[in-house]
Formats: structure tokens, C-alpha cells, sequence
């Protein structure tokens, strides 16, 4: 076999344990957040129909889909996001008593160029509010948002926000045809990334001059939430999105960034959307968002049901707690090492016996099961950051005593049984 086998394929990662620990925390933190705002948890399959997951995502995500036929040549895609199988849920199941709260923490796939901060296979933790329309569900969304990554740790993050109909009216009123909002959106999208100049060639090709679209980029820069609009849904808009942030100020105690050049990638926002980007990390690009798409339970067959939702992308997020410091974890894979000496039946029993009442007390315990030498089984047992060693032989067996090594005060005990049990359950308060 050759050495590429060795390696995960590109775009992905391998999680080992002392990294799969940290995320498990920071995951259970957002849990807890989700759960405390009354949400509940749901788990889609991992693929999806291929005709469900085209269905409002808009062409340049289409291409990212790992898509495939089965043995039955039923055309299937790998979810690359969670949004749009929670929103199949909903729509197979009209009886849902209203509003419905879900949150998830699962893996997706997109099949994009890997740099840092964005894998092929990455993992996202967010929520989706269904049955609220008014400025209300998205301020719970930004909320929920802001308390989630505070809870994990992160210092220092700024959340833009926005109204896609707001964008919308300045488009339309620079010459962007109806027919070409969604390109417009879409080029638009890649500011941040490409810069003014790729903008305003791309206008071009739509058939916007010059001119004008400099003229657009300079009104989409401004913050104001007074701006002159032409259209009724980008005043309705601009109107909701004043109410949001007002809620969000007022009720929450969460300031926000107007900005008119958020306007998110995926086809099936309708209204709202917001970004939230690290100040002190901005390398690794915003570490979540969301937004209101009120037309796809309908879309996909439901039906009709305003809806909001967010995701916090969770590599992003552990990729920003690394660069501040943090989380600051001791990991450590067993708390207590037994080496039953000699591997007699009977020291081998007792061990087991041993490592059954620690395990029920919750600690994780491994027992040695090899003939090495006890210098290397206690080299072992520290790599594996054992805080106690337990070390049994003929002599503890016929004694009734134990001999216990702690690993972090470097100092051994020979106590009886019950006493080293007692010490070691007790180190742990």
C-alpha cells in the first residue's frame, strides 16, 4: 500500500483523543446554551436526495456538493449544510406543534479548497427557529449566538448584521436587473475575499458600468439605519433590521454592526442575515452565522412558515480558542493505572475487582494486561497522565493493602484497600 493511504483524504482531519476531548467540551458548552433557550436536539441522516440539497442553495454550493448515485441509482448528496434537512423534517411533519426550536451538532461536507479555517469535512453546532416572522426570532437567534460563544471562551468577536432586501433596493436602484439579483448577491458575497476590483468586474459582466457600481459599493459601505431607499420591501426591510438591533440592544444587552455588505451565501435567505468574525483572529474568517429563509419549508413541499436559524462553525471556533490560549485543558486519558503484578489469576482478579468500584464512581480506569517490565508499565501509565498508579502483588493480595503511587506528588502509599480507594475518590473534590 502506498503512503497516501496512511493519510485522511485531503480536506479532513483526524480528531485524536486530547482534540476530540477539547471539542467535546467546547460542544457540550453550546449544548448547555441551546438547551437553555428551550431547544431541542435533532440528527439528520448524513446524505440527503441530491434534488433536496440543490433545491435553494444557489449554484456556487451546488458545485461544492459530494454527490453520488447508489446501487439503485437513486442520485444522493452528502448534506453540506444542516439547514435544509431540518427544513425537510419540518415540512414532512405539518402537525409540529409551532414554534419549533431545533439545534444540532454534526458534521457537514463541501467540497471547496482547503485552507485554514475551511475543511472539505468540518463541523457545525447551531440552531433553527421555526413559526416566529417578526424582528423577535432573529434577535433570539443573534442571542443565542452571542451567548454560545461566550460561554466557549471566545474574546472579542464583532456580529454584523444586515436585511438581504435592503441590498436588494440599493442593487435594483444601480442598474442590477431583477433577473440579476442572484448573481448580484452572489458576487457580492466574495467582497471580503476578492476585493473591490474583482466586484465591480463581475457588475460588469451583468451589465452594471463602472460607475455605478462604485457608486453602489460606496452607499452598501455605510452603517446608518436611516438611508434612503426606493422599493416598499427594502423600507419593510430596513425597518425590521432597525427593530432587530433595537431588541437586541435593549432587551438582550448584544450590540451589533450594521453592515450593508453581509449578505451570506447560500440562495435561500430571504431577509435578515448576520456574521460573527473574531477581532484578534481575523485570518480564519467569520466562526458563524444565519439568517431568515421564510420560503424553503414551502419550496421543499410544506407550508408556508417564516423561519430563522444560525450555525457556529465549531472547528473555526476551537481553531480561534487556540490562538487566545484557550480552552486551557488538563486531558488526561486515565485517572488510575492498576498493574497487577506477576499476572496470577488472583492479582489479575483483584485488580479487575478494583477497577470495576473506581469505574462506578466515574473515573477511567485501565488495567495493565501486558508482561512488560513495571518501569515500563509505570512509563506508560504517566504518558497516559495517570494521576494514581496501583500497583498489586502477592504480598497487597495476602495483606490486604494496596500500594499506591501518586503520579502528580511523586510520593507512594501503602494503605490498606479501602483507605487507597477512599484517597483517590476523594482527590477529585
Amino acid at each position: 500500500m502506498g503512503g497516501m493511504l496512511l493519510q485522511s483524504p485531503r480536506g479532513t482531519r483526524d480528531w485524536l483523543p486530547e482534540e476530540a476531548y477539547a471539542k467535546r467540551l467546547v460542544s457540550e458548552k453550546i449544548r448547555k446554551v441551546f438547551e437553555s433557550y428551550g431547544y431541542g436536539e435533532i440528527i439528520t441522516p448524513a446524505f440527503e436526495y441530491l434534488e433536496l440539497l440543490k433545491a435553494k442553495a444557489g449554484e456556487e454550493v451546488v458545485n461544492q456538493i459530494y454527490y453520488f448515485k447508489d446501487k439503485a441509482g437513486r442520485e444522493l448528496g452528502l448534506r453540506f449544510e444542516m439547514t435544509t434537512p431540518i427544513a425537510r423534517i419540518v415540512a414532512s411533519k405539518p402537525d409540529l406543534a409551532k414554534p419549533i426550536r431545533f439545534y444540532y451538532i454534526q458534521p457537514v461536507w463541501r467540497y471547496e479548497e482547503p485552507q485554514r479555517g475551511r475543511l472539505r469535512e468540518f463541523w457545525q453546532a447551531g440552531i433553527e427557529l421555526f413559526g416566529v416572522a417578526g424582528p423577535e426570532g432573529d434577535a433570539e437567534v443573534v442571542a443565542v449566538t452571542y451567548d454560545a460563544l461566550t460561554e466557549s471562551g471566545v474574546q472579542e468577536f464583532e456580529i454584523s448584521v444586515n436585511d438581504r432586501r435592503v441590498v436588494e433596493d440599493i442593487l435594483l436602484s444601480n442598474s442590477v436587473a431583477q433577473e440579476r439579483l442572484a448573481d448580484a448577491l452572489r458576487i457580492l458575497d466574495k467582497l471580503d475575499k476578492l476585493g473591490e476590483s474583482y466586484i465591480i468586474d463581475e457588475f460588469e459582466k451583468i451589465g452594471v458600468a463602472r460607475e455605478k457600481s462604485s457608486q453602489m459599493l460606496i452607499k452598501l459601505k455605510e452603517s446608518r439605519l436611516d438611508i434612503e431607499l426606493s422599493t416598499p420591501e427594502g423600507k419593510q426591510g430596513l425597518d425590521h433590521l432597525s427593530r432587530v438591533v433595537d431588541l437586541l440592544k435593549s432587551v438582550y444587552g448584544v450590540n451589533v454592526k450594521v453592515d450593508y455588505l453581509i449578505v451570506r451565501g447560500l440562495g435561500y435567505y430571504t431577509g435578515f442575515v448576520f456574521e460573527v468574525k473574531p477581532k484578534t483572529s481575523s485570518d480564519v474568517g467569520s466562526i458563524a452565522g444565519g439568517g431568515r429563509y421564510d420560503d424553503l419549508v414551502s419550496t421543499l413541499g410544506g407550508p408556508k412558515l417564516p423561519a430563522t436559524g444560525m450555525a457556529i462553525g465549531v472547528d473555526r471556533l476551537l481553531e480561534v480558542l487556540k490562538l487566545q490560549g484557550k480552552p486551557t485543558i488538563t486531558y488526561n486519558e486515565v485517572d488510575v493505572y492498576i498493574i497487577p503484578l506477576a499476572k496470577k489469576q488472583e492479582t489479575v482478579a483483584k485488580a479487575v475487582e478494583i477497577a470495576k468500584k473506581l469505574r462506578r464512581e466515574g473515573l477511567k480506569v485501565i488495567v495493565e494486561g501486558t508482561d512488560r517490565s513495571l518501569t515500563k508499565a509505570l512509563e506508560y501509565a504517566s504518558k497516559k497522565g495517570s494521576r494514581f498508579v496501583i500497583i498489586i502483588g502477592e504480598k497487597e493480595l495476602s495483606s490486604g493493602t494496596l500500594t499506591l503511587r501518586d503520579m502528580k506528588e511523586w510520593v507512594e502509599h501503602k494503605l490498606q484497600e479501602e483507605k487507597a480507594l477512599e484517597m483517590i475518590i476523594n482527590s477529585r473534590t
